[in-house]
């Protein structure tokens, strides 16, 4: 007698088991076997890769409605399909999960997940509600001005700074662009506008964004003077907290920074020094001065997220997973960057964690 049993054969619970074990690939592959195993796929939780993938958007032309994703892990390369006609003319400026926040040719902001192709509408820049005015070219495109000033959407692109949460059971979002000028906006799902964060009275006062992190509702702004302001995000206008950070590590150097927040929550920087492994510091628990850190321990520190990661099998703790003009992985214990993706080359590309929420 055969000893063998057959997949039809297997308990749902111990169908699962394995199920929950499957790379995100394989799991989009496993739920489309058949019913009974669409079924048990709903069952499961939302699933959360523990290692960063490098997704690589395609050139400009030709004209594209694919992505490909890259796994370190197992060293493969998969191609996204059916994406949206214009897909490859859009600007990725931020991800959570893999939900990519969008901007398209005519200066319209989507959220989208790469995975399920849902789509998430966001509100009109015409909505915006503050100091900004916005207005549409006859190409469609748009022109801020504030305070006399102006800025083309092809300029933003290239000082842009933004951050996307999204809850993976709920599909709720936050999301923050800064768009230069040392003007801040937000939206989240539930407004149907943009609105502006005061960032040019009292504890606000941050004079211009170089990087911005999102994490536990709070909002971690790294100002021009190298000073960061955190503010409290859980209400419907962000507020300035007391703890913000005024001492500029950097004040003798004119040198650009990255900002991030540990497992604990705790501030890091980093200074930009491109293919050098970075100085990196560590806020003290005083929040008066920074420390240097040797080591980040267990963690991995994904800069293109903002935060850390704990270490799991097949990740490197105590690295940074960096890009500039290109990706890195830079191991802080000997302080060698290795560069895994050359960008001027391949496309645009950059660091995310995949996720996966079932339907």
């Amino acid at each position: 007698m055969s000893n063998k049993v057959k997949w039809s054969e297997l308990s749902s619970d111990v169908l699962q088991s394995i199920l929950e074990r499957l790379s995100i690939i394989n799991y989009l592959k496993a739920r489309s076997v058949c019913k009974p195993w669409h079924v048990i796929c709903k069952r499961i939780s939302p699933i959360q890769d523990k290692f960063p993938w490098i997704i690589i958007f395609p050139r400009r032309r030709p004209k594209s409605s694919t992505c490909q994703v890259f796994n370190p892990q197992e060293g493969k390369l998969y191609s996204l399909t059916n994406l949206g006609n214009d897909f490859s003319t859009h600007h990725c400026i931020a991800t959570s999960g893999s939900w990519l926040l969008m901007l398209d040719l005519r200066s319209n902001l989507y959220v989208l997940n790469v995975f399920t192709r849902e789509r998430i509408e966001l509100p009109p820049l015409e909505s915006h509600q503050g100091r900004l005015q916005v207005h549409r070219l006859q190409d469609n495109t748009f022109t801020f001005i504030i305070n006399q000033s102006s800025v083309t959407a092809k300029d933003i692109l290239n000082r842009t700074k933004a951050v996307l949460w999204v809850d993976e059971k709920t599909t709720g979002y936050i999301i923050v662009w800064s768009i230069g000028l040392s003007y801040i906006m937000y939206t989240r799902n539930e407004f149907d506008f943009w609105r502006e964060i005061p960032t040019k009275q009292g504890p606000e006062n941050i004079h211009g964004c170089q990087d911005i992190v999102y994490k536990d509702n709070k909002l971690y702004v790294l100002s021009r003077l190298n000073r960061i302001r955190i503010l409290d995000c859980s209400q419907e206008l962000p507020r300035a907290l007391l703890d913000n950070i005024d001492d500029d590590p950097f004040r003798d150097e004119r040198r650009r920074g990255k900002i991030g927040v540990t497992v604990a929550g705790e501030v890091l920087m980093v200074k930009n020094r491109l293919n050098q492994v970075f100085n990196i510091l560590k806020m003290n628990s005083d929040g008066t001065s920074w420390d240097e850190v040797e080591s980040l321990g267990e963690e991995s520190w994904i800069t293109d997220l903002g935060v850390t990661v704990p270490g799991v099998d097949g990740t490197r703790p105590n690295s940074i997973y960096y890009r500039d003009r290109s990706l890195y992985c830079g191991d802080l214990s000997i302080q060698v960057l290795e560069m895994v993706f050359q960008t001027h080359k391949n496309g645009h590309a950059r660091w995310f964690i995949p996720s996966l929420r079932e339907l």
